[in-house]
């Protein structure tokens, strides 16, 4: 089996990964599943914007016989966006600063519309409304997800690829 064309995450650095396009950060490359077998193209170049969000929302349920292919987080990526991100006060519409201040935040891709991704899967609606987003072909994941509850909410759905937990095309 050919061989994921993407680097993974840890061989960039964040800025790297972006691309200034009206005042938006977007990905400047492809996107793909993380897995070095897996070739699945999940999202085109400048399809994404960088967003922060909270990271509890990506955390995996504790679900009986749930079998699922998981990615685990790198622990030192991980530190050092908790380093980055822990002064920052980035409060969503409708969020209370204080809130913002004890969510731990972490940098996503946002699309606002699902057919924007290339290949995607999505969980059933969890209780907490979440869906879990994974690759469409090996069904790893989760990595991202889509809040239900928030798109109820708002005019504008949010679906959110982890920018640490997929592959980026070499420059």
């Amino acid at each position: 089996m050919a061989r994921n064309p993407g680097k993974p995450y840890t061989d960039f650095e964040e800025q790297d990964l972006t691309l200034d396009v009206s005042d938006k950060l977007v990905n400047k490359f492809d996107i793909y599943c993380p897995q070095e077998n897996c070739r699945c193209k999940i999202l085109l170049a400048s399809a994404g914007t960088l967003v922060q969000r909270p990271k509890s929302k990506l955390a995996l349920p504790n679900l009986p016989g749930a079998a699922v292919s998981s990615i685990e987080d790198n622990p030192e990526s991980e530190k050092n966006e908790a380093a980055e991100h822990s002064t920052t006060n980035n409060a969503t519409e409708g969020e209370s600063g204080a809130e913002a201040d004890v969510e731990e935040l972490q940098s996503f891709w946002k699309v606002q519309d699902m057919m924007a991704f290339e290949n995607i899967g999505f969980s059933r609606r969890l209780p907490n409304q979440i869906q879990l987003l994974s690759c469409a072909d090996c069904d790893i994941g989760p990595l991202g997800y889509h809040d239900a509850s928030t798109s109820a909410s708002n005019a504008t759905k949010e679906y959110l690829i982890a920018i640490n937990r997929v592959r980026y095309t070499s420059p």
